[in-house]
């Protein structure tokens, strides 16, 4: 035991309410009824492993919504995502898959720019001209050369028609 009268050495393993809550950082809610336990031999940690999942409730750092983090979802990202057991989400389901569409866009932005200025079918133009609309309307901040180059672009277009 501690000096606060916490069993250190086994991290909840029997109990998890007696997780140590650093695990849960950050959570405005513990659902322990929703308890799971954890296969530790499939998780990432240097001293401390998660013995158990418990729905916990979270705040979106983005939209400010409350989100469920769910013991099925933890299972996943530990054990089969392998990510490592302190890392919590910040945004929920919504505003994750928004940003993972906000970064597939400006990958394919990134790799299509630079031959699209040069020459290029209209088509490939006007692709790339979605795109950043895309972004744009997805919440995305543009770059000033963002902005420029869909101007470039639309020049370029309308002197093709």
């Amino acid at each position: 035991m501690n000096a606060f009268g916490f069993n250190i050495t086994h991290f909840g393993r029997d109990n998890p309410k007696r997780m140590p809550s650093h695990l849960f950082f950050g959570a405005c809610h513990m659902d322990y009824n929703t308890a799971k336990r954890a296969d530790i031999s499939k998780q990432h940690y240097t001293v401390c492993p998660r013995h158990w999942y418990v729905d916990a409730t979270f705040i979106c750092c983005e939209c400010g919504k409350e989100f469920v983090f769910t013991a099925d979802e933890q299972c996943f990202w530990y054990e089969d995502r392998k990510f490592f057991i302190q890392s919590l989400p910040k945004r929920c389901v919504k505003c994750r898959k928004a940003d993972r569409t906000r970064l597939e866009l400006k990958k394919r932005y990134d790799s299509l720019i630079a031959a699209t200025l040069r020459k290029c079918p209209p088509e490939a133009k006007k692709e790339v001209i979605e795109i950043i609309n895309e972004l744009e309307f997805a919440g995305g901040k543009l770059s000033s050369t963002m902005k420029e180059n869909r101007s470039i672009l639309n020049k370029q277009l309308s002197k093709l028609t």
